[in-house]
């Protein structure tokens, strides 16, 4: 059994959800909840609503919601309703949790709340649907009954729904225009118009979802009405085009033109005579849709009825047939292409040469993806959950792919990749174009590289220059740089002449879709059209109703273009503890000032070259290699407060980098330094930024209230001194840890990064160190692999690793 905690909760549905649940609970809005492994079930009323809310846990990590929330069926994330039942679990009021042995869940609800009942159901399992239709084109009845294996119930007014899935239909069947059901489930519909839009729309598509029995008087009134249905039939046209015509026809075989039936819907009819006497009638909303994909595909008419579209079209086309039941006749290159947009295990594999045995299986898949779009024209956007692996897949792809390619990122993570392409691709070119003297870089050495990389600064300032090279791909990471378009970074992306496009960003897509247009642009000028049209076709239904038909539409169009995998969907492939390094570069402020430092360590190593007392030697190095560190971290350390913080500290811009794609990303986040002054000015970024975090240092009077702050779900961060948090905290709610400023002993780092990677974490754990390329930072990792045996055998030692070293090895340090 897995119990129901705070921690489990916040890790279930994320900080920002256990917050609003937090809300919610306290205001008194849970009315009823019972835990019953691996059922947590109760009701939730938020405004007019009540919301049958509640969670399957099957493990820690494998979590359903069973909400019948709209946040819920829509995305299917775990909403706050259902945590708020958990809480009530947790922290329960008078009457509104079931006694353990008590009476039945059932009977607690509907005493508490007083409402209609709610029958009880097998955990998991879905219902199977029965409909009777029975009348006249005057006047409709329908009764829904619902069966599971405990036995058929119907839907009546006064019944609960057992399951989100019962909610779902009882939409579908009141959109149609059925009223709701009475005591007895009779739902009525009223009027020829409707009745007739009825039998041509929606009772088709019952019939393909559900068990549907049409009454004998209905089946005879109906004999002499046929449907008009769309066939769309397409053959390949060129290597990335398609040709499509769209028929419309009855079932007897007379067929209509699009402008006929164009006519008709602008005359509010949605029937017509045929000429066998008998009645014609057509789905309006249906045609309607289908007529506005085709014209959202851009397509080029060939003649009346006949168009040519774009294969980067064919996957929302394809799905939108596939949901109103239009018939599709396609050759077998549409069917291939659409099957694999639809299921990416059929994507081909490619050699990846040394890479096969590095990466891990989805992230060959990712790579396959990649390669995939690119042979037909396409671009798209991986944005795996932080931690994932991006940009080795980038990379491998990229090597496969040939040419010269560009990377576009954040100025603090140039170097970083830099660092994983000579990991990686050791064998390929690298150009980093940044620095003052860059200009000099466009020509012979941009020529001879294979790689190129710089930062979105730059590349608004060296655009004109990159207009005059092409290049066989485009990669640009944190793709939220370009989520304006009128932005400098946006239109000096669009300006670059590349063959292939992609993005990388560790952001959920569906958190920002009126950002959508630019980033699309980017990959695929007019997809989604000029943004004019997105304004008129998404972007103003999108913010009156952010989880509507709208937002759906949209989201059915990128989705062939967006590949999103979580640590919890790949968590069979991950270790439980993922470490890696991020580099950056100093600021030339920081390069200066450590410059000058190196050389006043140099005249002091040369000053007591030859002495006698190594004791004070070894201080001298020591305080050396201390104000050589501070400088890495933020020339503040040093007392320079005049300096601006963007020249201060390039690790503090890294930093919020990955702070900022965490959050997004909806993790909870541990950061470490040595250096408490550090703290206080990483506390005064985390504020300018807006995001909430815990605190604690040697100083921290109640270290246990801010541990069950952060465990609860209250602030995404947590800043901790290495000292004081290092041992003795169990931080579990965290799954992300970022280590500042690298430690001399990495037994001490390891402990620090265990808060979170302790007994009882159900999530990957992933370790991040930031390093300050070029400098002391980098000599200590690698002094720490060259000293892992020292490390191993004093693993419980909270010495300095410097303790163990010579003054020549020190002294190599800071040359």
């Amino acid at each position: 059994m897995i119990p129901i905690t705070e921690r489990f909760l916040s890790d279930a549905g994320g900080w920002q959800a256990l917050k609003q649940a937090r809300a919610l609970h306290q205001m008194g809005r849970v009315i009823a909840a019972k835990y019953e492994p691996p059922l947590l079930e109760g009701s939730v009323r938020e405004g007019e609503q009540e919301f049958r809310s509640g969670l399957k846990i099957l493990t820690a990590s494998n979590v359903e919601n069973l909400c019948t929330c709209r946040e819920s069926r829509l995305r299917g994330v775990i909403c706050a309703h259902s945590l708020a039942v958990g809480l009530e679990i947790i922290n329960p009021r008078q009457g509104a949790v079931a006694p353990a042995g008590g009476k039945s869940f059932s009977g607690v609800l509907g005493g508490v709340s007083r409402g209609p009942s709610t029958p009880s159901v097998p955990a998991g399992e879905r219902p199977k649907f029965y409909l009777q239709v029975e009348g006249s084109l005057n006047y409709l009845t329908a009764k829904l009954d619902a069966e599971y294996s405990t036995g058929k119930t119907t839907m009546t007014g006064h019944r609960r729904y057992a399951h989100p899935a019962e909610e779902a239909a009882m939409e579908r069947l009141q959109k149609a225009g059925f009223a709701e059901p009475d005591a007895k489930g009779e739902m009525v519909l009223k009027g020829e118009p409707k009745i007739l839009a009825f039998f041509a729309g929606e009772l088709p598509r019952l019939q393909r979802d559900w068990e549907v029995t049409l009454g004998a008087r209905f089946d005879y009134v109906t004999r002499d009405i046929e449907r008009v249905e769309p066939k769309l039939q397409i053959r390949g046209s060129g290597e990335n085009w398609f040709d499509l015509s769209l028929e419309l026809s009855a079932s007897s075989g007379e067929q209509f033109s699009a402008a006929e039936i164009q006519r008709l819907l602008q005359s509010g009819q949605s029937s017509t005579k045929l000429k066998n006497k008998k009645v014609a009638v057509f789905d309006p909303l249906a045609l309607e849709q289908l007529q506005q994909a085709l014209t959202e595909s851009n397509p080029q008419q060939r003649q009346p009825g006949m168009y040519r579209v774009s294969s980067a079209h064919a996957g929302y086309l394809d799905t939108l047939a596939r949901e109103q039941g239009t018939r599709v006749h396609a050759d077998a290159r549409w069917n291939s292409w659409t099957e694999t947009l639809r299921d990416i295990t059929r994507l081909p594999a490619m050699p990846l040469g040394d890479l096969e045995e590095v990466l891990r299986g989805y992230q060959k898949t990712g790579v396959y993806w990649l390669q995939f779009l690119a042979t037909h024209g396409l671009a798209g956007i991986i944005a795996d959950e932080m931690g994932l692996g991006k940009t080795v897949q980038a990379l491998a792809f990229l090597r496969a792919l040939g040419g010269r390619a560009l990377i576009v990122c954040p100025s603090s993570l140039v170097f970083n990749w830099a660092r994983e392409a000579a990991r990686f691709t050791p064998e390929r070119k690298v150009l980093a174009i940044v620095g003052e003297g860059r200009t000099k870089l466009f020509g012979p050495p941009l020529e001879q590289a294979e790689l190129v990389i710089t930062s979105y600064p730059l590349l608004r300032r060296d655009v004109e220059r990159y207009r005059d090279w092409e290049f066989a791909a485009a990669v640009l990471d944190e793709a939220q740089h370009i989520k304006n378009p009128d932005s400098q970074n946006a239109q000096a992306a669009c300006a670059l002449r590349a063959k292939n496009r992609f993005l990388l960003t560790g952001t959920p897509i569906e958190n920002s879709l009126k950002d959508l247009w630019s980033l699309m642009h980017f990959l695929m000028p007019g997809y989604l059209g000029s943004a004019k049209d997105f304004r008129e076709r998404y972007e103003r239904d999108i913010q009156n109703d952010p989880l509507g038909a709208t937002s759906k539409r949209l989201l059915q169009r990128i989705r062939p273009f967006v590949l999103r995998r979580t640590k919890r969907a790949v968590a069979t492939e991950l270790p439980e503890k993922i470490e890696q390094v991020s580099y950056c570069e100093l600021t030339s402020r920081q390069k200066d000032v450590y410059a000058e430092l190196v050389k006043a360590t140099r005249r002091t190593l040369s000053d007591l070259a030859g002495g006698k007392d190594q004791g004070k030697a070894r201080i001298a190095m020591l305080t050396a290699l201390l104000r050589l560190r501070q400088a890495c971290c933020d020339l503040r350390l040093l007392g320079q407060d005049d300096i601006e913080s963007e020249q201060a500290s390039a690790k503090i811009e890294l930093l919020r980098e990955l702070l900022a794609e965490a959050v997004d990303g909806g993790h909870r986040v541990l950061i470490f330094s040595q250096f408490v002054s550090m703290l206080t000015l990483l506390r005064e970024a985390l504020t300018e930024d807006e995001i909430p975090y815990c605190y604690l240092d040697g100083s921290t009077k109640d270290r246990a209230a801010e541990v069950d702050r952060f465990q609860a779900g209250e602030t995404p961060a947590f800043l901790i001194s290495l000292k004081a948090g290092g041992v003795g905290l169990n931080l579990t709610a965290a799954d992300t840890v970022i280590h500042f400023d690298p430690w001399w002993n990495p037994a001490v780092e390891a402990q620090a990064t265990d808060r979170a990677h302790r007994i009882g974490q159900q999530k990957v754990v992933t370790a991040y160190k930031l390093i300050a390329r070029d400098t002391v930072e980098e000599k200590i990792l690698a002094l720490q692999q060259k000293k892992r045996a020292l490390v191993d055998a004093t693993i419980e030692s909270e010495q300095p690793l410097m303790d163990g070293l010579s003054l020549d090895e020190i002294q190599e340090m800071l040359t």
